[in-house]
């Protein structure tokens, strides 16, 4: 019996211009020439005996032995990928995309580990998703992410997850400057609505807080409403758009955890992640500053 053999290379050349019926948008994505193209699908049909493409005004169409190649090449080249994958994934080298959920408030300490999880691993493709805690915990727990930052005390969290504390951040009531001075009961206080665990979080750091009829469901909204006249618990760096701390907020320090399935798959590269974010230094910020 004849073997086929075709490097993985060719099947992606082959796969590509299958793809966009043409062999100059092909080499264009592929970023090699088009008489490199033409010679690995001459090379093909050489091995093959037949044709694998024809010619219509629309562009190449695959003949019913491209067809079967390309099935052939998806097939082939999948698994290539899978097992490239799993072997660096084995010697402890990042090879999985990362896919990490955020909180609205720790998106910009986030992001600087983003920059430098790139700058160490540019091949790899990054998703990031943007969601409240109690979103954030829902995609560990589905493990529709690799991972998940959470910022309050280890004892809010499911058992059904690990994690690691990486950082700090500092909280505090949060007013426009008309508002610092003025009796806690007179302010136009915004809480997280009751039962979320951005709520019991503010609970469990401040031991009580006021009542309000309020609310705000994450972070970016409670911001948003402080700047135009009303107090929030938000993260000391809000100040940067025209906020002060109110004269009785009391000191606010929020342990910043990363948080994975307990028994689910903790890809090196959510570790190459949270090796970075551990080495950060610089304070975390909602909101970047102005260079």
């Amino acid at each position: 019996m004849r073997t086929l053999k075709l490097s993985l290379r060719q099947l992606q050349i082959f796969r590509q211009v299958a793809r966009r019926k043409s062999v100059s948008a092909a080499a264009d994505e592929l970023g090699i020439s088009q008489p490199q193209v033409s010679r690995t699908l001459a090379e093909i049909e050489k091995k093959l005996g037949t044709e694998v493409f024809f010619r219509t005004p629309e562009g190449l169409e695959l003949t019913p032995t491209g067809k079967l190649l390309l099935n052939f090449a998806e097939q082939t080249l999948s698994l290539a990928g899978e097992t490239e994958r799993a072997i660096r994934e084995k010697v402890g080298v990042p090879a999985c995309p990362l896919h990490v959920a955020v909180p609205p408030g720790l998106m910009s300490y986030a992001a600087l580990g983003i920059r430098a999880f790139h700058e160490e691993y540019p091949e790899l493709p990054i998703r990031i998703e943007v969601g409240t805690p109690e979103r954030v915990l829902e995609l560990v727990l589905r493990q529709q992410v690799a991972l998940g930052l959470f910022a309050g005390p280890e004892s809010l969290l499911p058992r059904e997850v690990a994690n690691e504390e990486v950082a700090e951040q500092d909280w505090g009531l949060l007013a426009p400057e008309r508002l610092a001075e003025a009796p806690l009961p007179e302010l136009p206080l915004v809480l997280p609505p009751e039962g979320s665990l951005l709520r019991r979080v503010l609970e469990h750091a401040t031991g009580h807080l006021p009542e309000s009829p309020h609310h705000a469901v994450d972070v970016r909204a409670a911001c948003a409403l402080a700047t135009t006249g009303f107090a929030a618990y938000l993260p000391l760096a809000c100040t940067e758009v025209g906020l002060v701390v109110h004269r009785a907020s009391p000191k606010i320090v929020l342990p910043v955890h990363a948080v994975y399935p307990e028994h689910g798959r903790y890809p090196v590269s959510a570790r190459a992640f949270v090796r970075l974010l551990s080495g950060l230094k610089p304070p975390i910020t909602f909101f970047p500053r102005p260079q």
